[in-house]
């Protein structure tokens, strides 16, 4: 079991002198059941399991909120006592099979303030969208999980000095890194790419000295899981047709997702739009894809100012990504990561990291921005607030990249700083952006790819 940010999360949330409900929100297999165990093992604190999807007979008392019959149902099924003032972890695992568990979860906290009550489930957010239920508003804490990042993956497959190294690194001395240093830290982000961040095929690389062979058959196992959880998705489609949709859009991550590929997709399914519309709905609150908004960067927060019918997708795993597209293992090894596969990996690297770079209790988002057309061709491929500062992100090709992109973004948004990611050494710049007779002087801050974890940090450094 490997120590996350989210165990420690758990136990912060545990500690909590007045908390309130915790709902863990993330896609299967990302490890939110081991994160909750491995928790109360650390705060040494027992933990009543109820697995919700093999008793769906407590509906009724979840539906009707008699939390005092509730708590004696659970001591019979698991054979141990528990009460409102118990120091145990109550965890109401699988909560999708029962969806009334989650607004039941208001009186949970009304009635039993001191019980600590951590609710989960795969595909919560897609039964709460379907059901008429009243929401627990400002009665629950949230934890959003997804697979590991590049960080954890190198303290779980005991990496300490290259996590070291990253730490060390600050503006004014990540310029010193010796070559053998980057080269070792670039390596271990291939082995990452490979693998990628699921925590099982993480187990798998360890236990088989990364038999890339073995991981593979279990990623392909776990795109075949996902796939057979369509036919418990709501909705009006056939687990057929959301294979063929589901198929489509993984070809598209990375790029831009217009109407004309949209229609491509519907028709190559034989489907509609509106059907497309529908299956993407689902598989982003299953969590298998996000989606990457258009933002004007006008104002912060970001989310203010979006186009939802300009957007872009990443899939919830690197790993999972090569495995489903078939990219072979040789074209990661062998090239820079930002030339491989038409440069969609690195900007699935960087994405699936940035995704991961906010605090656990945000729903995290990402947004890219690009000028009118009518003011010429221009893509950032991501925008990253911190503070009351946007920060233009570009995933480039080393250090002979061009960043036309990021002038045009400098001189229309006049900003001072902007971040380019690629396999190039870390590096500051002072640059000038001239477009169209415009000018604005800026920081380019150069991050290798080891280094996107350290983004937070790094832009608030002088």
């Amino acid at each position: 079991m490997f120590n996350r940010r989210a165990v420690e999360e758990i136990q912060s949330w545990y500690n909590q002198s007045k908390r309130k409900p915790l709902v863990i929100r993330g896609a299967r297999q990302v490890g939110k059941t081991t994160a909750v165990r491995l928790a109360a093992e650390k705060l040494s604190v027992g933990i009543l399991e109820i697995n919700l999807e093999r008793h769906r007979e407590l509906e009724p008392l979840f539906k009707n909120y008699k939390v005092e019959e509730l708590l004696f149902a659970f001591s019979l099924i698991s054979g141990e006592p528990i009460s409102k003032e118990s120091k145990a972890i109550l965890f109401l695992d699988e909560a999708q099979a029962t969806p009334s568990a989650y607004a039941c979860l208001r009186y949970f906290h009304e009635d039993m303030p001191g019980l600590a009550v951590i609710l989960t489930g795969s595909l919560l957010d897609q039964v709460l969208h379907e059901s008429a239920l009243s929401t627990p508003v400002g009665r629950v804490e949230h934890l959003f999980m997804g697979p590991l990042t590049f960080e954890e993956f190198l303290s779980a497959t005991g990496e300490s000095a290259a996590l070291n190294a990253i730490e060390m690194l600050t503006r004014s001395t990540m310029h010193l890194i010796p070559d053998s240093v980057h080269e070792k830290l670039m390596a271990q982000v291939r082995r990452y790419t490979l693998c990628g961040g699921m925590p099982y095929c993480i187990q798998t690389a360890i236990e088989t000295r990364f038999n890339h062979a073995e991981i593979v058959k279990y990623q392909i196992e776990l795109l075949q899981s996902y796939k057979d959880d369509f036919a418990k998705y709501t909705g009006s489609q056939t687990a057929l047709q959301l294979n063929a949709f589901f198929n489509g859009i993984i070809g598209q991550i990375g790029l831009q997702f217009s109407h004309k590929q949209a229609n491509e997709i519907a028709l190559n399914s034989s489907g509609n739009n509106r059907q497309l519309n529908e299956a993407l709905e689902r598989f982003l609150e299953a969590r298998l894809f996000y989606r990457v908004l258009h933002s004007g960067a006008e104002t912060i927060p970001l989310g203010g100012d979006t186009k939802i019918r300009i957007s872009k997708f990443l899939f919830i795993d690197i790993g999972l990504l090569l495995a489903a597209q078939g990219v072979p293992a040789q074209s990661i090894m062998g090239s820079p990561l930002e030339l491989a596969n038409r440069g969609i990996i690195a900007e699935q690297f960087a994405g699936q990291q940035l995704l991961a770079a906010k605090p656990s209790y945000i729903n995290p988002t990402l947004y890219y921005w690009q000028p009118p057309k009518s003011e010429g061709q221009a893509e950032i491929d991501f925008l990253y607030e911190s503070g009351n500062q946007i920060y233009p992100i570009e995933v480039k090709s080393g250090t002979s990249g061009t960043i036309k992109s990021l002038h045009a973004y400098m001189t229309k948004k006049q900003s001072t700083e902007g971040i380019r990611i690629s396999s190039a050494k870390p590096s500051l710049h002072e640059l000038t952006a001239k477009i169209n007779r415009q000018e604005k002087a800026f920081q380019l801050i150069n991050l290798p790819f080891y280094m996107i974890n350290q983004i937070e940090r790094i832009v608030h450094e002088r």
